[in-house]
Parts: C-alpha cells; structure tokens; sequence
C-alpha cells in the first residue's frame, strides 16, 4: 500500500510538472491589471491639475488660507506634481514597451514574458495607488 501511495505521488508530481504553460492566462491577468491602472490614471490626470491650478493661484490661496506658508506649499506642491508626472511616465513607458505579439514565442517563452510582464504592472498600480491617495490627502486640505 506504501508503495502505491508512493508510486501515485510520483506519477502525480511528474503530470503536474509536464502540464503546458498557458501564457493566456498570464496575458489576461496583465491585461485586468492594466485596465485598473488606466482607470487610475484618470486620477492621477485630474490631481495633477489640481495642484497645478493651485500653484497657479498661489495668491488666492493665501487669501482663503493667511496662515498658509505659501513659499513652502509651492514647493511640496511642486513636489507633488513631479511624483504624479514620474508615476505618468512609468506607465506610457510601460504601455510602449510592452509587445502583446507573441507569434515569436514559444509558450513558455509567452508565459514567462507575461509573467514578468504582470509583476512590472503591479508595481505600477502599487505606485498609482500611492501618489493618488498622497495627492488626494494633500488636495483634501485645500477643499472647502
């Protein structure tokens, strides 16, 4: 009986390990990841110009905020719209870099390249999330 238990896994093991690759599946993931940073980036767009129209108004916002140290907001605002810019840039970067044609591949040359494909994705949303919910709680402040 031992034997036969220890027979099954070896053959279990071996079919498992034998079983293609199905870069598909990776391929939609990076897709389902793409599509949530690409509604994302409508954010990021929008507290963009949020803070550039701030820095824009710097005198009105003193108005609406005396205590304000407005040389020291022009710099974080500053700041704030560089990270939303970089994070910008990662992504069309991304977009232009990535090759969904995988006529040249082999599967598991697909798969792999998917996989990896999704990991780079991931930390993107992992950035966009970020600067948003930064950009958001410092744009919070400034809201009526």
């Amino acid at each position: 009986m031992k034997k036969l238990i220890i027979a099954a896994s070896i053959v279990g093991i071996m079919f498992s390990c034998s079983q293609p690759v199905d870069y598909k599946a990776e391929r939609d993931q990076v897709m389902k990841t793409h599509d949530l940073v690409m509604a994302d980036h409508g954010i990021v767009v929008k507290n963009q110009m949020a803070i550039d129209s701030l820095l824009q108004n710097l005198g009105a916002l003193k108005q609406r905020f005396p205590t304000l140290d407005i040389a020291r907001e022009k710099v974080l605002m500053e700041e704030k719209v560089a990270r939303l810019k970089a994070a910008e840039e990662l992504m069309n970067d991304w977009m232009h870099q990535f090759e969904p044609d995988i006529e040249q591949k082999s599967n598991e040359e697909a798969a792999a390249y998917f996989k990896a494909e999704n990991i780079k994705i991931n930390r993107i949303d992992s950035l966009y999330k970020a600067e948003i919910s930064a950009s958001n709680s410092y744009l919070s402040a400034f809201r009526e």
